[in-house]
């Protein structure tokens, strides 16, 4: 009995640190999503010369890049540590008797990387954020150049 009592404390905090993920996810969003719309406006309604109006943004481009990396490696991490807690959860599963092993089955349905991590798209969301922001600071510069 110990160990499913130990099994289910597992599961419980294992669906912590996956909704801390969505958490995590669902502010760094919010935030680049800010960071685009603050270059939005300081690009249109600023009324810098035009050589200010190109170059104030770039600070802004560059903290989203730095912004995005850091989200990337939260969402390595956490899944690393998810990833984790669901092999430990499969080995408890092999020692319960008449268990149903939920979570082997489960890797039917979500399939796991090259590392044995499960593999998801959320990881790539900072990626298009970062190609974003590099679209945004070349389209700059090359607007800036084009008109000196």
């Amino acid at each position: 009995m110990i160990l499913f009592d130990e099994y289910k404390l597992f599961v419980e905090n294992t669906s912590l640190f996956s909704e801390r993920r969505q958490t995590i996810s669902n502010t760094y969003t919010a935030v680049n999503s800010l960071l685009l719309t603050a270059i939005g406006l300081l690009i249109k309604d600023s009324s810098f010369k035009f050589t200010w109006k190109i170059l104030s943004p770039i600070p802004l481009i560059f903290a989203g890049i730095v912004i995005c990396l850091w989200w990337r490696q939260l969402i390595q991490n956490n899944k690393s540590l998810v990833s984790l807690r669901i092999k430990i959860l499969r080995k408890m599963e092999d020692e319960l008797q008449d268990s149903i092993k939920m979570y082997h089955h489960e890797d039917e349905l979500y399939p796991v990387d090259s590392e044995g991590l499960f593999a998801d798209i959320e990881s790539k969301l900072p990626l298009m954020f970062i190609a974003l922001y590099l679209f945004f600071g070349i389209g700059f510069l090359i607007g800036y150049i084009l008109n000196y």
